[in-house]
């Protein structure tokens, strides 16, 4: 093993897989640190300060009974316009990155994946050695994503995904599939 950090990156549209594959990976290799941008996003969400910005930006609305935010009501309102969606990125981008950065820098683990859609639009890109666009059947994708289809809309294109790749994994959805992406994700760290 080296004494250097690599990060790999695992982007793609919503619904391709990344999360599975990377998951799936886990249960078979032990060595890898991961850092998923949708959970950062959640903690961020819990933050007071943001929390704070969040209410007086789109209402009290977005807060529970619990004085938590509501993340289907903010979803509900920031995937309906793009100026909105625009906004909260700008409020919590910058703290979701702060926070991938030093979970890399304090990570005890040499092999870092960040697993997100957003790792470009968050600044993270600079950060990975390696990135992996998975792409996916569309067909699978509307099976697997349900409520999530929204989200879509405001996602950059599977070309753009694969602009910014150092290698493009096609999800099958297959057993199979997964070892692949196994095989690739172990040759990019050795």
């Amino acid at each position: 093993m080296t004494n250097m950090k690599i990060v790999i990156g695992v982007t793609g549209r919503v619904g391709v897989g990344k999360t599975y594959l990377v998951n799936s990976l886990l249960k078979k290799y032990d060595h890898y640190n991961v850092i998923d941008l949708d959970m950062l996003g959640h903690e961020v969400l819990r933050v007071e300060s943001i929390k704070h910005i969040l209410k007086q930006e789109f209402g009290d609305t977005i807060i529970n009974q619990h004085n938590e935010i509501n993340r289907k009501a903010l979803a509900d309102i920031v995937f309906a316009d793009i100026n909105q969606l625009n906004k909260l990125n700008k409020i919590s981008h910058p703290l979701i990155k702060k926070l991938a950065e030093n979970r890399i820098k304090q990570s005890k683990e040499y092999n870092i994946i960040i697993v997100g859609s957003l790792i470009k639009e968050i600044g993270l890109l600079t950060q990975c050695n390696q990135i992996i666009s998975v792409i996916a059947d569309s067909k699978k994708i509307d099976k697997l994503i349900g409520s999530k289809k929204r989200i879509e809309t405001f996602q950059a294109t599977e070309n753009e995904y694969k602009s910014i790749a150092n290698h493009i994994f096609y999800n099958d959805f297959l057993k199979d599939g997964v070892e692949k992406f196994g095989i690739l994700v172990q040759n990019l760290v050795s």
